[in-house]
Order: structure tokens, then sequence, then C-alpha cells
């Protein structure tokens, strides 16, 4: 604290001249007055406490059975209000000014991200179908028996059809039907803003339902039944372009082997899984000419990483060459991964996880990264947010930016009330703004 001194008090009073008389004590009182008064003006007129770089913006209710979905043309809450029926309402990400409000049937424990088409796409008529897991256990699906469209601008309903949404393009959406064990009977293509049918297609019964994308714009429409007929449509038009038998290994859940189809890149990756390892086989979506083959551990999980396929196992992460399947670089340690902008961010298997920055093309590590959990993969100012728990009292989530660039970890700040990290469809964040429910709220909070 600085301490002004204003001078004695104790001066002795002394007779006042004339008006036009110089006095050095009149100019002494008039200098300690000037003082007092700018001390006065100082003090009252100091600056507010500056904002902190983490604060909570807006709140609003949100129990254990509502839904939220996290978007750049909103933030949407589904709250439940019947055995099927649910209350929506669109908030701005920025101030939580309500949007929209309306009543709409179906069940939103999930939702079909539309926002392509500027929709929110609910799953209605809720159906149960018995199957058999990748990994030969036995279980039940839940899936949407019907899908009502809502324009995310106004809340209007658009339509409702029968089916399961699959694939979302600017204009149309793609919907399949199911059979009681959960195998598909028919897929169809419906345009987005009136639901009326553009193609449909018989299934046949197809076990697998993949489509590729081009960019963001889905293309390819693949279909595979139990005894590896694999149908080849094109998205716009439902046309078949390829139809051909691949090689494929019965399910047999005594031996513990079974086939399993995916999408990377342009490829239909064909993987024959036995209770030890896995035959992959890499074929192109369009032609289904095969390309190479290789052994890796049973029900290994490929994706799409910029340059090269990332394979994920128990032990490591691999990069992969597209065009032959040869291995390029090897991460032990680490698990799942997924490209922000032209940088792979690679988890390390840990409780909490850390996050590493990767150049995709040739696996080398970029800074030392950061533990946390990534709340959205997009970049907002050239960073990846990250949330994670800090144990104190009271206990309290951080806010971390990891710097795409130098792979460095700045700490942003504090949550003021810890947030359900590790449940991450419970937070998400759109541009500079993270939201998470907070036990019956859902908070919103500024980061930056």
């Amino acid at each position: 604290m600085t301490i002004i001194e204003l001078g004695e008090f104790n001066v002795p009073t002394e007779p006042e001249g004339s008006p036009g008389e110089f006095h050095p004590r009149s100019v002494r009182r008039a200098l300690l007055g000037a003082v007092v008064l700018a001390s006065l003006l100082l003090l009252g007129g100091a600056a507010p406490p500056a904002t902190p770089l983490v604060h909570d913006v807006w709140s609003a209710p949100m129990g254990d059975q509502d839904s939220m979905a996290i978007r750049k043309d909103g933030i949407f809450v589904f709250r439940s209000t019947g055995p099927a029926t649910v209350e929506l309402t669109s908030y701005d990400p920025a101030t939580g000014a309500v949007r929209w409000t309306r009543e709409s049937d179906g069940n939103v424990s999930w939702m079909y991200q539309g926002p392509e088409a500027g929709l929110l796409l609910i799953p209605g008529d809720e159906k149960y179908a018995n199957l058999e897991f990748d990994d030969g256990s036995q279980g039940q699906i839940a899936y949407g028996g019907s899908t009502t469209a809502v324009e995310a601008s106004t809340g209007r309903r658009l339509w409702k059809v029968t089916g399961e949404v699959q694939a979302v393009a600017s204009a149309s959406v793609l919907l399949a039907d199911r059979d009681s064990t959960g195998d598909y009977v028919t897929v169809r293509l419906v345009d987005a803003r009136t639901g009326a049918e553009i193609w449909r297609h018989a299934a046949g019964g197809a076990l697998h339902l993949n489509v590729q994308n081009e960019g963001p714009s889905p293309i390819l429409v693949i279909l595979a039944n139990r005894a590896g007929r694999t149908t080849v449509l094109r998205y716009a038009d439902g046309s078949v372009i390829n139809e051909k038998n691949l090689p494929w290994t019965p399910t047999d859940t005594v031996a513990g082997t079974d086939t399993y189809l995916s999408i990377a890149d342009d490829l239909v990756l064909v993987s024959r899984n036995s209770p030890s390892r896995a035959r992959v086989t890499a074929y192109r979506a369009g032609s289904l000419e095969r390309l190479w083959e290789t052994e890796m551990s049973s029900y290994s999980y490929i994706s799409e990483c910029g340059p090269v396929l990332c394979h994920a196992d128990a032990g490591a992460l691999y990069g992969l060459e597209p065009r032959t399947g040869r291995r390029l670089w090897e991460l032990p340690g680490f698990g799942a991964a997924v490209m922000v902008g032209d940088r792979l961010i690679a988890e390390e298997v840990a409780d909490p996880p850390r996050q590493v920055v990767v150049d995709p093309a040739t696996g080398g590590r970029v800074g030392p990264g950061g533990v946390g959990y990534p709340m959205r993969a997009e970049e907002y100012n050239g960073s990846l947010l990250l949330l994670h728990r800090v144990y104190r009292d009271p206990m309290r989530d951080a806010v971390d930016y990891l710097d795409l660039t130098t792979g460095e970890v700045t700490r942003v700040g504090l949550l003021e009330t810890f947030a359900d990290v590790e449940q991450r469809w419970r937070c998400g964040s759109i541009d500079r703004y993270l939201a998470c429910q907070r036990e019956d709220r859902l908070v919103v909070t500024a980061v930056g």
C-alpha cells in the first residue's frame, strides 16, 4: 500500500493577508488541499478487479436424465418430461439467452448430430435388438425406430419418418431400418428439409452398414452381410457401384471367431478375428480391389489420421502407410488418437490421461503435452482445451490450453465447482465456451 505524506497538521494559525498579498503558508495550504483531493480521487476511482480468465457466465437446470448437444449453432438441452416426451431448449452459447423452446416426442438419451443440414435429429419409437458384439458376448442394442427432424435455428418440426440416421449431408439424411436381430433390411436417402424419399435400396439383412466420406460429405454406402457379400452404393442416387464376396470368417462363439468391417480413409477394412490375432485386409472402397493384408491383435481399432492410418491395441499406438499397411512408427503406452487440424493428439493410457501433440507423418512427439481430457476435437486460437481434476480442498477442475504448435500446456484457471470430467459426454466446448453439467445445473464457462 502506497503511503502519501500529507505534511504537518499542527501548523500555527496566522492572520490571513489581503487577497492580493503573497503568503508562503497560503500556497502550502493550497498544495496540501490539492494532494488530499488527488488522493481521494485516486482511491475512489480505482478500477474494479479484473475478470478471471475462467469464469462462469450462465447456467440452466439440467438433471441426470437430461442430455445436451453443444454445436456452433447453439447449445441444446433435452429435458425429460415424460416416458416418451422431452422439452427442447436452444440457448445462445455466449449469453444463455433462450432462442426457442418446444415439446417433442422421442427419446434423447442420445441424439444424431445434423449440423451439416442445420437440423436436430431426434430418435423416437425406441426399439431393441438382440445381437452379438465383436468380442462374442451377447447383448442388446437400442435404436430409434423413427427419426424426427427439427430445424435448429427455430425449433420448428420439419418431418418424422421411420428409420435411424446413418449419415447426414447438407441436403440429405441417410436412414436405415433393422429387423428384430439388429440386421439392416432397408437403407434409404431422404431430403433434409422435407423428409421426402430420394432413393431406397434393400439391405438384404446386412450385418454392417458403413459410410465413406470425402472431406465432410458422404459419397459411398457399404453394406456387408454375414457371409461377406459386400455391396457398394453411390450415396447420391443409391446406384450399385460394385458387389463382391469378400473373404469372411463366420461368427462362432465357441471358437471365438468373427469378422468386422470398418472404413478408414478410402479403404474398406475387413478384420477376421480369432481369440489371439486378427487378419486385416484392406480394399479400395469403390472397386473393392484388394490392396494389402497384415496380422495384428484381435479387435484392433484402425482410424484415419491425416497422412497415415492409426492402429491402436492394448500396448501402443502405430502409424500405418495407407497403401501398403506397412508400420511407419510406434508410440508405446498410447491408445486413442484424434486429428485436430494437421496435428495428431495421442492419449497416453493413464488415469488421468496425458495428451501429446504428435506429427502424424513421423510419429514424432511435439513438446511435453499435458494431463487432461480434450473437450472437443477442434482447435481454438491454435490450442486444444483440456479439463482435469485437481485434488485439493475444495476439489476443483483445472482448465488448460494445449498449444498445437509447441505441445506446451498453459494453465488458464480453475472452475468454480468441479464437473464430471471423466463422463466426457457431460462436458463439451465450442470456441471459448466450456459447457458442463455440474450437479443439477448446466454451467457455461468463458475461457480466456
